[in-house]
């Protein structure tokens, strides 16, 4: 799956944009003073401004062996980066990431993902994230939702017989749903996943597909 546009809602757009474009450097761009849009090379993300709060889990594509610099970069304009263990980084089978958190509270993360054929560098700059990769879902019923994902919104799962009713990976390394229990800590922090309102446009196996989560309902 390849995520092109992911909308989410903040209720401090202005603090967004001061988080995403001064302080980390992204390319954003706001067309009113209700919405706010970070450009990655691949894809992008839209913060529209809502009245109540809302925060989420997603996670940004970087070049593999630029961690370590990413972890500068964001140390150097004194982001604290969320510790697993003790520990600066997380490991999967899949790569490495770190994780903080934005103005919003959203939880958000940089990921190395070895096995996809994007160039290594060693330096970390901020035009150099590859895409938006992945968003969590926290729902009441984890396995219903994945399957609904996949059968009715054609979202091809790496291996579907691994869902289960705490966590389903709806998608593969380009881009995935992370499908989880609703109230289930969000890795690694103590933050418990709520159930927030999102749109997602994206492909897969050569289709152009929408979704909209909206009062814990796929739309």
């Amino acid at each position: 799956m390849e995520i092109k546009e992911l909308t989410l809602f903040s209720n401090n757009i202005d603090e967004q944009e001061d988080f995403y474009e001064n302080l980390l450097g992204f390319e954003c761009s706001r067309h009113n003073s209700s919405c706010l849009e970070i450009l990655t090379s691949g894809n992008k993300l839209i913060f529209v401004q809502a009245d109540q709060e809302f925060y989420y889990h997603f996670a940004f594509l970087i070049p593999t062996g630029t961690l370590e610099s990413a972890i500068g970069y964001l140390e150097e304009r004194s982001i604290a980066l969320l510790r697993h263990q003790g520990n600066k980084i997380v490991y999967f089978d899949s790569g490495r990431a770190i994780y903080f958190y934005d103005s919003s509270g959203n939880i958000v993360e940089f990921i190395e993902r070895p096995m996809l054929d994007y160039s290594s560098r060693n330096q970390f700059t901020i035009d150099a994230i590859i895409k938006l990769n992945e968003i969590g879902l926290p729902v009441k019923e984890p396995l219903k939702t994945a399957n609904r994902l996949v059968d009715e919104f054609f979202i091809c799962p790496l291996d579907k017989s691994q869902f289960n009713n705490e966590f389903c990976w709806v998608g593969d390394h380009n881009g995935v749903v992370i499908v989880v229990k609703e109230g289930r800590n969000w890795l690694p922090t103590k933050k418990k996943g709520v159930p927030n309102d999102f749109s997602m446009r994206y492909t897969d196996i050569g289709r152009i597909q929408e979704i909209t989560f909206k009062n814990n309902e796929i739309l």
